[in-house]
């Protein structure tokens, strides 16, 4: 019991660093994430809620991943595509009085670098902590078991394409996008390294009964 409550305490961590990350990117409208940007894209030629249109592309990646990579999936996939929209939604609602993207250029940098590093903790967590990565990540993870090609260089490449179709859908696209897209993949891989390095002691609560 006590192992599967703090596996579900650590998903709920995530989905609120996932949150706060991409809602910092959209408040301080630098340019968001890859998949941010592609979500953005997707809300505004659908007409439908960022949330809704981060759940669809989560359902579409999901897909995908359930057909080639279904060892890499858990509980914290299933999670984060159901409901980490909706967490964005939430903190950007939160986030809205602070107005950021009206501040200084200065606030607006700190904003976003805040968030690119709760996307990597995020990500790293998922990954780290075998919750079930994202549905991407699988993916990818699947893609490196089979063919040896770092993470980091297939996340870059994979964030490289987001970006150019959430481009021409529409989303916004700014100096951020470009941060992101080049910080993502490496920041992820050395917190993952981080959190190995301390993976004694999450082993031990882990494996409480």
């Amino acid at each position: 019991m006590r192992k599967k409550l703090y596996k579900i305490g650590m998903i709920f961590c995530v989905m609120n660093f996932i949150g706060i990350a991409v809602a910092l990117f959209l408040a301080a409208n630098l340019g968001s994430d890859s998949i941010g940007l592609l979500c953005d894209g997707l809300h505004r030629v659908l007409g439908i809620s960022f949330g809704n249109a981060s759940l669809l592309y989560n359902l579409a990646i999901i897909a995908l991943a359930c057909c080639i990579a279904r060892n890499h999936l858990g509980l914290g996939t299933i999670v984060y595509a159901l409901v980490s929209g909706y967490f964005i939604d939430f903190y950007s609602f939160l986030f809205a009085p602070l107005h950021l993207a009206e501040q200084n250029l200065l606030l607006r940098v700190l904003g976003f670098a805040v968030g690119q590093c709760f996307l990597s903790a995020g990500l790293a967590i998922l990954i780290q902590m075998k919750l079930g990565m994202n549905a991407l990540d699988a993916v990818i993870y699947k893609i490196q078991d089979s063919t040896k090609i770092p993470y980091a260089v297939m996340r870059t490449g994979c964030d490289i394409s987001y970006v150019v179709i959430g481009t021409l859908l529409g989303g916004t696209f700014g100096i951020g996008t470009i941060c992101s897209v080049l910080l993502t993949g490496t920041m992820v891989s050395k917190i993952t390294q981080i959190l190995s390095k301390t993976n004694i002691a999450f082993q031990q609560v882990m494996t409480c009964d």
